[in-house]
């Protein structure tokens, strides 16, 4: 909502309890705007209706505001970012013409409105064109006339409107008017009829001039130079590439249509960045499909590598051929839960694959051999399968921003899982007459050596000392886990961009002049730094959103300046950004500068925030100010800012009331007298052509920008001829007010928020904040009166949000695992061992990370989850294995070395360095985000096959082969 007049008093109150749907809605109300920003649930799925009835609300609420404020509007279509961002510029060596910028400017808009795909364009950079009534306010009042008088006589005038109609048997005729506003000629050949009665022309007592908004609402730069920039987005579900081709084609075509001095230059386009990022996945899958095959050929021999190989392009492609039935789409994500899901596509086939090899060498045929392994291992590997699934099942089940942005990986994991059971159930039995029969006519001749000795060593004394065993393997997990709170804390890392941006704030009287003024002076800072190729400044607005997770929430503020600077590479930007703030800092002291690096996940105003809910304004204040100090203590933070403060100077009128009423005014008609001098007053639309310019009436520069003059303001009155000054019926001077007031859920909240240092974690600034606010707390040094109290906002609070709707449906699925389990082998004690194994790959995960050095984030609970229910699943075949085995069933040390020593090792050990083979190239990738995961998930892996190999066949022999081999009908 937008009002010359608008106070600083948050609305919105009415919204939380009319619509059950808003999970969060928050306010801002500054001088002249009230920005009210929703949030729905994360139970809405459809969010269109819920839109539709805001808009109802909304029209209900606007006949109730004070007068002047414009009609709320909803903007529902700005939470993503945009496919392609142009800037239209100046060429010439004479001052640019805002104008024709804009002109040209919105007929670029149209065209890329027009590309096929397009669903939403946006324009930056605009002030506004409109028609200018300049009058003399002493000549004005010599005629007995105010400004709004005057404005309401120019309205009045227009004949663009209707004068109903004439209606005969057979025909319709609307009556209209001659004389609507299409030239200024029209304009100042309007009659105004002053309060003596005398008749004057428009053109006669004003001065009429076409021209932008002045001051502007918003103003953009290009590299230091006025520009106009227009963004497109494309419709979701297209394929990017071919639709940036097709705007691309447009911007070309209408480059060639520019007069001289108007040059088009496309500063943004996602389709590079999109198709960099599938080629590097698209070349970590290959390599990491090479090495697999790689290791199946030594570890298995060529006929079993060649059995398992084929199975890998099959899994593959019928994991692709499911994408779309089940609505996924093919993206850097779901690239990725195949890489992932690599070794696991082998595992199932690899036990399909050495069942059959094992029952052809005891001479089975391939009818009896295929049968006999269908039998005997359909549900548990069925089993193993579900319980991996319902591992990542947690992620694709989690609702908000960070599900959206890790769910399609988990999700390509499962259909890729569930396309491998198929697969190792169809496939490869027919598959194995071909390949793996020929065996049986040709035993390989049993190897040996001291690794293969070793091993057997180990696993028998494992065996002989199941208790000791299991107590020296689980000092690693437990070890792990109880160093888990040395770990750093991140919830997602930095992002990998050759860009990075600058917020810069004034103090909140400054006017768009000044901010302009200094977005030259940082501009040219900014483009001397090696490395930079372009920075795009917007003055009074925030910038087009180039990435997904930057909040666009600064539209109508005169004192924010927002900077997006393109660097030639990624080393570049990491480069120039930590000291780039030192330097802000020290050349602007007056301008509080923070120097940003894009991040992943769900975005968030602050790194660090504290949010004091109250109901006084003035207590709020203080209490905002205590806590700055706090936050300015920490040695990584740069800048604190504390919302809600009286920091804006207000000039005030002291009115006389009792002349005001001598004079025959009221208060109202005081302050619309004064309001549509300084602001002025509307008065109507002219018609140029195709372009729809507003009229608005107002007072020449010298009296809106001296204070001084106010005072000398000319009052009209029916009571007094000549008019009176403003100074006769009130005194002016100046007071402070709150600049800008925000709730959140309809309280009042004083939002403290701290920026740190470059690349600096906030869970570390956090928790330094958390001991000093309590230190603050339990030694008086800070008090909370009653019913005032605080919580945690910025990285910390949506860290906490994501992980708690992570674990959310944690315990149903784990319930469902238990069941699974439990049902697949007829065994509590098959299934605690299961269970007991998977808690270990918990803690072996968090020995991987603090070998890797990376901080514990949210992709890493992502991956910890994953590395369980792949560690679940060799305990399952192991369980399996041993099940099969009667002696080995009965606890016969022989047996079950035989067991694990066999081609149940085999199978381990193949699925191990398939998938730690597979994530290698995500290991080596550039970037914070997939070598952090990959390592953890690879290395734990590892790390793992101490629980495979020793803790699980030690404590079956110990819970299960001594109770005389519990039945089970695996």
């Amino acid at each position: 909502m937008c009002g010359p007049r608008l106070p600083p008093r948050p609305s919105g109150r009415g919204f939380t309890r009319v619509f059950a749907e808003i999970d969060v809605l928050e306010s801002t109300s500054r001088q002249g705007i009230a920005v009210l920003s929703l949030e729905l649930s994360d139970a809405v799925t459809n969010v269109t209706p819920v839109w539709s009835r805001v808009r109802d609300k909304l029209s209900d609420v606007a006949p109730s505001l004070p007068e002047g404020v414009q009609t709320p509007e909803l903007l529902d279509d700005r939470g993503y970012a945009f496919s392609i961002v142009a800037a239209l510029r100046w060429t010439l060596d004479t001052p640019p013409n805002p104008q024709l910028m804009e002109r040209y400017a919105e007929r670029l808009e149209d065209q890329l409105r027009q590309v096929a795909g397009t669903e939403y364009t946006h324009r930056f950079g605009v002030a506004g064109e409109q028609v200018e009534v300049m009058v003399d306010p002493l000549e004005l009042n010599a005629l007995g006339l105010s400004v709004g008088q005057l404005a309401g006589a120019i309205e009045a005038s227009d004949g663009r409107r209707t004068a109903g109609e004439v209606v005969t048997q057979g025909h319709r005729l609307t009556v209209g008017l001659s004389g609507e506003f299409d030239a200024l000629d029209r304009l100042r050949e309007i009659n105004v009829t002053t309060q003596q009665g005398q008749s004057v022309k428009l053109g006669e007592i004003a001065e009429l001039r076409r021209g932008v908004q002045d001051p502007p609402s918003a103003v953009a730069l290009l590299n230091g130079e006025r520009a106009v920039f227009v963004g497109a987005r494309m419709v979701p579900g297209q394929r990017i590439d071919a639709w940036v081709e097709r705007a691309q084609a447009q911007l070309a075509a209408f480059d060639d249509e520019l007069p001289i001095g108007l040059a088009v230059e496309e500063v943004f386009e996602q389709a590079s960045y999109t198709n960099q990022r599938l080629s590097d996945v698209a070349i970590s899958l290959l390599m990491g499909l090479v090495l697999v095959v790689a290791i199946l050929f030594l570890t298995m021999g060529w006929r079993s590598a060649l059995t398992v190989g084929l199975a890998i392009p099959a899994t593959a492609l019928l994991t692709l051929a499911l994408f779309k039935p089940l609505g996924m789409e093919i993206h850097q994500m779901s690239i990725i839960g195949i890489i992932v899901a690599l070794g696991l596509m082998v595992d199932n086939a690899i036990v399909m694959t050495n069942a059959l090899r094992e029952r052809f060498l005891q001479g089975d045929s391939a009818l009896a051999a295929t049968r006999d392994a269908l039998r005997h291992l359909s549900v548990p590997l069925l089993a193993s399968t579900l319980t991996t699934i319902l591992a990542f099942m947690p992620i694709v089940l989690m609702p908000g921003p960070a599900g959206e942005f890790v769910g399609p990986l988990a999700m390509a994991v499962m259909v890729a899982l569930v396309s491998s059971y198929l697969i190792s159930l169809l496939l490869v039995p027919a598959l194995s007459p071909m390949l793996l029969a020929k065996v049986a006519a040709k035993p390989p001749a049993p190897r040996d050596n001291i690794m293969k000795r070793a091993f057997r060593g180990t696993v028998r004394s494992t065996l002989r000392h199941p208790v000791a065993a299991m107590l020296i393997t689980l000092c690693v997990p437990v070890g792990g886990i109880a160093l888990m709170p040395t770990l750093d804390v991140a919830f997602f890392p930095l992002a990998d961009r050759d860009q990075f941006y600058i917020e810069v704030r004034l103090p909140a009287a400054s006017s768009i002049a000044k901010t302009e003024a200094l977005a030259h002076e940082v501009e040219s800072m900014v483009r001397e730094l090696p490395g930079v190729v372009r920075v795009s400044s917007f003055i009074g607005e925030s910038a087009p959103m180039m990435y997904y997770n930057v909040l666009t929430n600064e539209d109508n503020n005169p004192a924010f300046l927002h900077l997006i600077v393109d660097t030639v590479s990624l080393e570049a930007t990491n480069q120039q950004v930590p000291g780039l703030q030192q330097s802000l800092d020290k050349r602007f002291p007056q301008a509080q500068s923070v120097v940003r690096k894009y991040e992943q996940g769900s975005p968030f105003k602050a790194p660090i925030e504290l949010r004091v809910y109250g109901d006084d304004l003035e207590v709020l204040s203080s209490l905002g100010l205590e806590l700055a100090g706090l936050m300015h203590q920490l040695p990584q933070v740069t800048h604190v800012r504390a919302g809600m403060q009286r920091d804006l100077p207000r000039l005030v009128l002291d009115v006389d009331h009792t002349a005001l009423s001598d004079a025959g005014l009221t208060t109202q008609s005081l302050a619309e007298q004064v309001g549509a001098a300084l602001s002025g007053q509307p008065a109507g639309m002219l018609l140029e052509d195709t372009q729809q310019l507003s009229i608005r009436v107002r007072y020449a520069d010298g009296w809106r920008t001296d204070a001084e003059q106010l005072a000398a303001l000319r009052l009209v009155s029916d009571q007094v001829a000549e008019g009176l000054p403003l100074a006769a019926v009130a005194e002016s001077y100046l007071a402070p007010s709150w600049s800008v007031i925000t709730r959140r859920n309809a309280e009042r909240v004083q939002l403290v928020q701290g920026y740190l240092v470059a690349d600096a974690l906030p869970a570390v600034s956090m928790a330094q904040l958390d001991a000093k606010l309590q230190a603050a707390l339990e030694n008086g040094e800070l008090t909370l009166p009653a019913g005032y109290r605080i919580e945690t906002g910025g990285e910390a609070a949506e860290r906490d949000e994501a992980v708690g709707k992570l674990l959310a449906s944690v315990v149903l699925l784990v319930i469902a695992m238990v069941a699974t389990v439990v049902l697949a082998f007829n065994s509590f004690r098959r299934a605690a061992i299961v269970f007991i194994a998977g808690a270990q790959a918990m803690g072996m995960g968090i020995v991987a990370l603090l070998m890797s050095g990376h901080a514990f984030g949210f992709v890493i609970i992502v991956g910890i989850m994953g590395l369980v229910g792949v560690a679940i699943n060799a305990t399952i075949i192991i369980i399996a294995a041993f099940d099969d085995d009667p002696a080995a069933r009965q606890g016969d040390m022989e047996a079950m070395l035989a067991v694990i020593s066999g081609p149940t090792s085999r199978h381990i050990a193949s699925t191990t360095i398939t998938t730690f083979a597979g994530l290698i190239p995500l290991m080596l990738a550039v970037g914070g985000l997939w070598p952090p995961f990959a390592q953890t998930v690879g290395f734990g892996l590892l790390l793992a096959t101490l629980v495979s190999f020793f803790f699980t066949p030690a404590l079956y022999r110990l819970w299960v082969a001594s109770s005389g081999g519990e039945s089970s009908h695996s």
